[in-house]
């Protein structure tokens, strides 16, 4: 008997998100990684991965290290874990975001780590 993709354990789409507003530094997993950081906002994050927005442009299947460096503002329940402090993660899919002050891009992040 075959399982709904949404029944399945791993889908993503089922796996909690809770909602959050934090300060996040990010950056290529390399060696001149630094050179390429940018600030962002983390929105949402599950025990498997995390959604942010960004400044900068980065590509598909590219590594981050992603730092959390404050919290602007957290809505969690006392049954929420806290979002991680410093990660690493693989970009799964990215959007540009447009508005009439910036250019930013909505990141969807796997954790590796």
């Amino acid at each position: 008997m075959h399982r709904k993709r949404t029944e399945q354990k791993n889908d993503p789409r089922i796996i909690k998100r809770s909602p959050t507003e934090v300060a996040v530094i990010c950056s290529p997993f390399t060696s001149s990684g630094m050179n390429s950081a940018t600030d962002g906002v983390m929105y949402n994050f599950s025990t498997h991965g995390s959604y942010l927005e960004a400044r900068k442009k980065f590509n598909t299947g590219t590594i981050l290290i992603v730092r959390t460096v404050g919290h602007k503002k957290v809505s969690l329940s006392k049954e929420d874990a806290n979002p991680r402090l410093i990660g690493l993660a693989e970009i799964k899919w990215l959007k540009r975001i447009d508005d009439k002050e910036k250019h930013r891009y909505g990141i969807g992040l796997q954790y590796i780590l």
